[in-house]
């Protein structure tokens, strides 16, 4: 009782403060309850900021791979905050990856997206050295992560400028996207800068040829309006039958992201929504999993 206490208060922390020793608190714990192995700091690119993590699956055979990218407002955040995604999903017998990602003010829209479209053409290459299979990668990412994740599903441009099929991702799930917002602080304004404001927006690169996508979203988030998730989602089922969304009523922001893990997840599991998703999708199988967890039946 004292250890879900402490979860519990920590959780209410990291989601006032979003602070960053929470998730070193996290990872921490992690890390001593379950430790993995891990290859850092792999470049996918010429540029310092420009490498990545991977986690291998411990199965014997190939796995789906897992691409996670993390939010932090497009300004801050770092792929070791998210050691406990990665534990997370290794659970699930998947191969990780989590990179990172060019930041403001050192970068500026698209060049963060074009960072991680360079990570999918590394994974792509790459991943089978790790026990992935390539032919089977996901992607999921969290407030910004999940806005950049969401462009490079609905805008072709960022894979083919990387000779890659816009088919290479399999799936994609967002977790609490600002996918439609547009920009009013002056720091954000220049970060996209406004001859870019429809560019940044995912619903407007929407065409029927996107991957499966399953938005996630609270209605307690105070930082991403759900505005955001209600866009994206209506344009989509306008223009496919793959997409689907989960809006839920208390998580907020930063509990969408703690959701992944077993220790801070309850009934609102999003690690096992996100598997039952990603499974479907890939391999077409139906678990039990898909009966407490059907995204065709939520919003």
């Amino acid at each position: 009782m004292k250890q879900m206490a402490l979860m519990m208060a920590l959780l209410m922390s990291i989601e006032a403060q979003a602070n960053g020793f929470g998730l070193w608190w996290i990872n921490s714990a992690v890390k001593v309850a379950r430790n993995h192995d891990v290859h850092k700091d792999l470049p996918y690119g010429p540029s310092a900021h420009q490498t990545l993590n991977v986690y291998p699956s411990s199965d014997s055979e190939a796995s789906p791979v897992f691409v996670f990218i993390h939010g932090g407002g497009w300004y801050k955040g770092k792929k070791e905050q998210y050691h406990f995604i990665a534990d997370a999903m290794l659970r699930r017998g998947y191969t990780v990856v989590i990179p990172d990602y060019i930041k403001y003010p050192q970068g500026r829209f698209p060049a963060f997206i074009e960072d991680a479209a360079l990570s999918i053409r590394w994974v792509k290459d790459h991943i089978n050295k790790y026990g992935g299979d390539p032919n089977q990668i996901v992607l999921a990412g969290h407030s910004a992560g999940a806005h950049t994740g969401a462009l490079l599903a609905t805008d072709e441009r960022y894979l083919t400028d990387v000779d890659l099929s816009p088919g290479v991702i399999k799936a994609f799930v967002g977790l609490a996207g600002p996918y439609e917002f547009t920009p009013r602080e002056p720091k954000y304004i220049d970060t996209f800068g406004q001859d870019n404001f429809e560019k940044m927006k995912a619903s407007r690169h929407v065409n029927g040829n996107e991957p499966p996508m399953l938005l996630l979203h609270s209605e307690g988030d105070r930082t991403v309006g759900t505005f955001n998730f209600t866009q994206l989602l209506n344009q989509l089922k306008q223009q496919s039958n793959h997409a689907h969304g989960i809006l839920y009523k208390k998580p907020g922001h930063a509990g969408m992201v703690l959701k992944v893990h077993p220790w801070f997840a309850g009934r609102v599991d999003l690690g096992e929504t996100m598997d039952v998703f990603f499974r479907q999708c890939t391999t077409g199988a139906k678990t039990e999993a898909q009966a407490r967890t059907n995204p065709e039946n939520a919003h």
